[in-house]
């Protein structure tokens, strides 16, 4: 079978600015999967900078022999459908990635998979309608509500009626904006105000009064839609959902770190997991009464290939924050606990049926370290419990928090190890850690074992 793994962007993308380090490389690990499974032949078509499916040098995608890699050049989404015709599939999956401001590339593959459903190709891919209401955060919203999916209590700020709803000669007051003020103050502070459609966290305020959030809505920051939405108190997690069609893999949770405004960090956060790997754990976390919610959002929004969904657990119930239908910032911590590489996790749990879930999990920690050199790169990559590591630069970044990060992926069989792991991480790369993160590790590795 000719499978056909493809992604497209949205944004201009400057290679000059941007040096990414995946070790090992998409190259390595794509070749590795075709190399696996030879009755079958690999195609990857992509747009930068390529995530999850090329290494990436300077304005080009790197190649090899083994498998077939093509640069999408094109920008409508009927002409990327054509060319992606023209290599002749017999599937085509959908491995959509994220980029900022908007989180908005998997209505873009949904439009393509549109256009290569009607020339009769197999897609798997999310529709335009579910891609778009995950993109809205608003919309997330209400579908969770009439869906029965516990979510936080949330006000919608439209900002075209909030700035104009009172400009107008015959008004003698805006009445939406008085209503957003009215609907505030039913909310439990501490609450939440973000971008109805930006990309995680970014851009977020957290208040914890009335007068804060007022203040924040009619500042010159609040330029978009917002949505206002209460903190529920508890143990944030993250995980992902594969599949079509009814038939789903949920996998277990990761446990997310918070900063120290009580929110999830893409670039600062620690993720520990998977959880409720043991009876102990599947009965404190409740385990089966997510996996029953999930299995419900996953059959009401009609998933079709890769969903990742923000959770809140408050010591007695689930909460869905976001979902997101695409690949994450966990994929590949997935990957690595499951002592796969991620290609081979995406073809088992799309394609490949008996081989879905038939794995045992390893613990993992995902951790940041500042970014390195090359060197030390290939160092810590050595180290026996290292799976994965990867380094973003920006050089064009004038920030020095915006400057890039490197992510390690931890692996051990046991909590006991994986702590012994993070603190002999801790010992070689004394001087190159920051103490933040492994102190945060570190706790969150001893409650777990506690």
């Amino acid at each position: 079978m000719r499978i056909l793994f493809y992604s497209t962007s949205s944004n201009i993308y400057d290679g000059g600015a941007i040096t990414t380090t995946t070790l090992p490389s998409w190259t390595e690990q794509w070749d590795f999967f075709a190399e696996s499974h030879p009755e079958h032949e690999i195609l990857i078509a992509t747009q930068l900078p390529a995530m999850f499916l090329c290494d990436v040098d300077g304005n080009s995608i790197v190649e090899s022999g083994k498998v077939r890699r093509i640069l999408i050049k094109s920008d409508k989404e009927k002409e990327i459908a054509d060319e992606l015709a023209e290599l002749k599939p017999d599937i085509a999956i959908a491995v959509s990635f994220y980029v900022v401001p908007y989180d908005w590339l998997t209505i873009k593959d949904a439009m393509v998979a549109d256009f290569l459903r009607e020339k009769g190709i197999r897609t798997i891919c999310h529709s335009v309608e579910t891609a778009t209401i995950c993109f809205d955060k608003w919309r997330t919203h209400v579908f969770l509500e009439k869906l029965g999916v516990n979510c936080a209590k949330a006000v919608y700020m439209h900002h075209e009626l909030w700035i104009n709803g009172g400009n107008r000669r015959d008004l003698r007051s805006n009445v939406f904006r008085d209503s957003v003020f009215h609907e505030i103050k039913k909310l439990r502070f501490p609450v939440i105000i973000k971008d109805t459609t930006g990309l995680s966290s970014f851009g977020a305020d957290v208040v914890n009064t009335y007068d804060e959030a007022v203040g924040i809505l009619k500042s010159k920051k609040t330029t978009s839609d917002r949505i206002i939405e209460e903190m529920i108190s508890g143990e944030q997690f993250g995980c992902e959902i594969y599949g079509s069609g009814g038939k789903y893999t949920i996998f277990p949770p990761f446990k997310f770190s918070v900063n120290q405004y009580g929110i999830t960090s893409p670039k600062q956060s620690v993720k520990i997991g998977p959880i409720g790997l043991n009876e102990k754990e599947k009965r404190l976390y409740k385990i089966r009464e997510l996996n029953e919610m999930l299995l419900k959002l996953a059959n009401g929004m009609r998933l079709d290939g890769i969903a990742q969904v923000d959770l809140v657990f408050d010591g007695e119930k689930w909460f869905v924050i976001e979902v997101n239908p695409r690949l994450s910032g966990m994929s590949t911590t997935y990957a690595a606990s499951s002592g796969l590489f991620l290609p081979e996790i995406i073809f088992n749990e799309l394609l490949n049926s008996s081989q879905r879930a038939q794995r045992a999990h390893r613990l993992s920690l995902n951790i940041k370290f500042p970014i390195l050199e090359r060197g030390k790169l290939l160092e810590l990559k050595a180290l026996p419990y290292v799976a994965f590591v990867n380094q973003i630069e920006n050089h064009a970044a004038r920030q020095i928090r915006e400057q890039g990060y490197c992510e390690v992926i931890l692996c051990a069989a046991t909590r006991a190890k994986l702590l012994e792991n993070l603190l002999d991480l801790k010992e070689k790369f004394a001087d190159f850690i920051e103490e933040g993160f492994f102190d945060k590790a570190e706790d969150m590795l001893r409650e777990l074992a506690g």
